[in-house]
C-alpha cells in the first residue's frame, strides 16, 4: 500500500483542503521536520554497519533520497510559496543541494494537490460572487491542472469563447512571508543549505518574487505586454488576459490550443524538436537583449506547442520581471566573453559582479575557467543538447569551486532569477534533444 505522501510524476494530484493560516501551515512545517529527522536517524543507523570506507564520500545522512521524496510530498501538498521554493531548488542542480535530492524534487515541477469542489466554489465565490456561474456559458469545477500558487479551469464564455480559469489557492498571497521563514528554518534546522549562503538577502528576494507571483491582476497585464511584444514574430503565440474578467485572485485567459511541450517532444521528429529547442535559445536571447521583459520560470509546464501552427506557447507570465539595463548590458558582456573564448572580458565580468571577495585570486580563474568550459554551447554550428557532457563537467567544476568558496561570493540576488532562465533553457532543450546553432543565434543579437 502506498504512502499518504506517494506520488506518481505528472499525474493530476488528488483532492485535498489547502492548509490556510499561519498556524496551520507552520503545523505542516513541523510535521515535514520530524519526518525529515526520523530519516535521517534511520540512515544513520543504517551506516553503523557500514565500513567506513563505504561511507567515505557519501552525503550527510540527511541528504537522503527517501527524504527528498518526503519534502516533495509534504511541499505538494502544502502548495503556495512553500512548493514554488522547493521547485526553485529543484533547478538548482547541486549548486545548492546534492544532486540526489534536487532529482527528488524534480516532481514538484509536475503537479500538485488540487483543491477539493467545495474550496473552489469558495474561491469563485469570493472573487466572482456568489452567482460566479452567471458570468459563464459553462465552468468546468475539476481542474485541468494544478500548481504552487494555483489551479487551472476550463470555461465558456457567453458569447461561446473558449477560456481558461487560474484559479489561486486560498491563503497562498496571504502566507508568503511565513511560508519562506517556516520553510527556510526547516532547511536551516536540518542543515540542508550550505552556510557560504547569503540566506538573508536570497531570502528577501525570494519573497519580492512570490509576493509578484501571487498577484493575478499583475500577471495578466504582463502577459498581455509580452503578447504584444511578440505579437508579430510567427514562432510564439500568447494568449489575451481578460483584464475586466479577471481579479487579484482569478485570471480569465484565452484558451491556448497545444500540447504540453514535453508530452509534445515524444512523438515529434527531430526536425520539429530542434526547431522548438531553436525558438526557446532564441527566445532567452531576444528577452534579455530586445524586449527588456524575461519570463523567468522555465518549468517546462508553462510552455505548449500549437497543435494548429506548431508554435512556442507561452502561458505564465507569473514569473516576468523586467531587465535592467546593466543586466542586459552585463550578460552581453559575458556571453559576448564566452562566445569568442575572451578571458579578459570574462575577468572583467567576475570583476563587476565582485564575484571574488579579493578583487583578484585563483578564484576568478576558476569561475572564468567555468565559463569558458559552458561556451562549448556556442561552438560554431548545431549543439546536440541529447548527448551534452557539459552537465557532468560542470559539476566536476563545481567541486573544485567549493574548495575557494571563501573567496567568493554571491552575485546581487536578482541574478538567480536570469540565472534560472538560463539554466532552465538548457535543461528544456536537452529534455528535448534538441539540436540547436546557439553560435549563430547568439552572434545575431550580439
Amino acid at each position: 500500500m502506498k504512502d499518504e505522501d506517494d506520488v506518481e510524476r505528472g499525474t493530476l494530484r488528488p483532492a485535498t483542503r489547502v492548509p490556510r493560516g499561519r498556524v496551520s501551515r507552520l503545523l505542516h512545517m513541523g510535521a515535514t521536520a520530524t519526518r525529515l529527522a526520523a530519516g535521517g536517524l534511520a540512515e544513520k543507523a543504517k551506516r553503523l554497519s557500514l565500513s567506513s570506507e563505504a561511507t567515505r564520500g557519501l552525503p550527510h545522512a540527511l541528504f537522503t533520497k527517501g527524504n527528498a521524496e518526503v519534502l516533495a510530498a509534504r511541499l505538494a501538498r502544502l502548495r503556495g510559496a512553500a512548493m514554488k521554493v522547493g521547485q526553485m531548488l529543484s533547478l538548482e542542480g547541486d549548486n545548492l543541494l546534492p544532486l540526489e535530492f534536487t532529482r527528488a524534487l524534480e516532481v514538484l515541477r509536475s503537479s500538485a494537490h488540487q483543491m477539493p469542489e467545495a474550496q473552489v466554489r469558495s474561491v469563485l465565490s469570493s472573487e466572482l460572487g456568489v452567482d460566479f456561474e452567471r458570468h459563464f456559458e459553462s465552468l468546468d469545477l475539476q481542474p485541468i491542472a494544478s500548481a504552487s500558487i494555483g489551479q487551472v479551469h476550463r470555461a465558456v464564455a457567453l458569447d461561446g469563447r473558449q477560456l481558461v480559469l487560474k484559479i489561486q489557492y486560498p491563503g497562498v498571497s496571504e502566507s508568503v512571508e511565513s511560508d519562506v521563514d517556516n520553510l527556510r528554518a526547516l532547511l536551516s534546522l536540518a542543515r540542508l543549505l550550505p552556510g557560504e549562503l547569503d540566506v538573508d538577502a536570497l531570502t528577501e528576494e525570494i519573497k519580492r518574487e512570490l509576493a509578484r507571483e501571487v498577484d493575478y491582476e499583475r500577471e495578466g497585464q504582463k502577459l498581455n505586454q509580452y503578447r504584444e511584444l511578440l505579437l508579430h514574430d510567427k514562432d510564439y503565440w500568447v494568449p489575451r488576459a481578460l483584464l475586466e474578467r479577471s481579479s487579484k485572485r482569478i485570471l480569465v485567459m484565452e484558451w491556448a490550443p497545444g500540447v504540453e511541450l514535453l508530452k509534445w517532444a515524444r512523438t515529434a521528429s527531430q526536425v520539429d524538436r530542434d526547431r522548438i529547442g531553436t525558438s526557446l535559445v532564441r527566445l532567452l536571447f531576444k528577452e534579455f537583449f530586445e524586449l527588456g521583459l524575461s519570463q523567468t520560470d522555465p518549468n517546462p509546464a508553462n510552455y505548449l506547442v500549437h497543435e494548429e501552427g506548431g508554435q512556442l506557447v507561452l502561458i505564465d507570465l507569473g514569473a516576468a520581471r523586467s531587465v535592467p539595463k546593466e543586466v542586459s548590458t552585463l550578460y552581453r558582456k559575458g556571453l559576448g566573453g564566452m562566445l569568442h573564448r575572451d578571458r579578459v572580458a570574462l575577468r572583467a565580468v567576475v570583476a563587476e559582479l565582485g564575484l571574488d571577495v579579493t578583487g583578484d585570486s585563483p578564484a576568478t580563474d576558476l569561475v572564468v575557467s567555468v565559463a569558458l568550459d559552458a561556451a562549448a554551447i556556442f561552438q560554431p554550428g548545431a549543439y546536440d543538447f541529447a548527448t551534452s557532457d557539459l552537465a557532468d563537467r560542470l559539476r566536476e567544476r563545481s567541486a573544485a569551486l567549493r574548495q575557494v568558496q571563501k573567496n567568493l561570493r554571491a552575485p546581487a540576488p536578482h541574478f538567480i532569477f536570469f540565472q534560472r532562465k538560463m539554466a532552465g533553457t538548457f535543461l528544456l532543450c536537452r529534455n528535448l534533444g534538441a539540436r540547436v546553432d546557439c553560435h549563430a543565434l547568439l552572434t545575431s543579437f550580439l
